[in-house]
């Protein structure tokens, strides 16, 4: 998978106060380019619209704070905390997400390409009707969390947890979750959404009872 072509760190500008630093772009509606933000923290800021390319984001906490329609291009998020905020309609391009915690975002209607998570915690966030192209998920808690009406395109996932995740009208078509935890899924009646994914024996057992079966093992 492609990754992010962030500019060397020593050559990224570092805005002293990104919040006040965007403002004007916002308003101008003009892309930023080429930042190193590190530690910028805001709630229920609104950052709708925000257009970034070639930046990279260090422990840095957005709670709560619309980013509707926001675009991210060769971007990556480390450490950051983006709980409880709303992504919805969004585009992430060559993007990266390391360590960080979504709790509860909801990245609703968004597109994702070229895309990998590492270590995140994406316990109740929301993925509904999203459209992910190459995407890589290693390490991260998918517990609770919605991905309906989502289109899935070379995803992978390994050692993730998926507890009690909606895919209702999801095709798992192709997706292996043998090297994760994969278990009580929300899906139809019958589960046409798990046709042709793959599944370990033991999860398979688990699964079973999606179609009335009891196994004996």
């Amino acid at each position: 998978m492609q990754q992010p072509a962030v500019t060397a760190a020593e050559s990224l500008f570092e805005p002293q106060d990104f919040v006040q630093y965007v403002q004007s772009f916002l308003q101008e509606e003009m892309p930023l380019s080429a930042l190193q933000v590190h530690s910028s923290s805001a709630k229920q800021q609104d950052f709708s619209r925000l257009d970034v390319r070639n930046s990279l984001f260090e422990n840095c906490t957005f709670s709560e704070c619309p980013f509707d329609g926001a675009s991210f291009t060769d971007v990556v998020f480390r450490g950051c905390d983006f709980s409880n905020s709303v992504f919805t309609d969004a585009f992430f391009e060559r993007c990266s997400f390391q360590n960080c915690r979504c709790l509860g975002t909801n990245f609703g209607g968004s597109v994702f390409r070229q895309f990998s998570v590492k270590q995140a915690n994406l316990q109740y966030a929301c993925f509904d009707r999203v459209k992910m192209t190459d995407a890589e998920f290693r390490e991260c808690d998918f517990t609770e969390v919605s991905l309906a009406d989502t289109t899935l395109k070379r995803f992978s996932a390994a050692d993730c947890r998926f507890v009690r995740c909606s895919f209702f009208k999801t095709m798992l078509t192709g997706i292996d979750f043998s090297n994760n935890t994969f278990s009580s899924p929300i899906v139809s009646s019958p589960p046409v959404e798990l046709k042709g994914c793959t599944v370990s024996l033991t999860q398979a057992a688990g699964l079973a009872g999606l179609l009335g079966v009891k196994v004996r093992l």
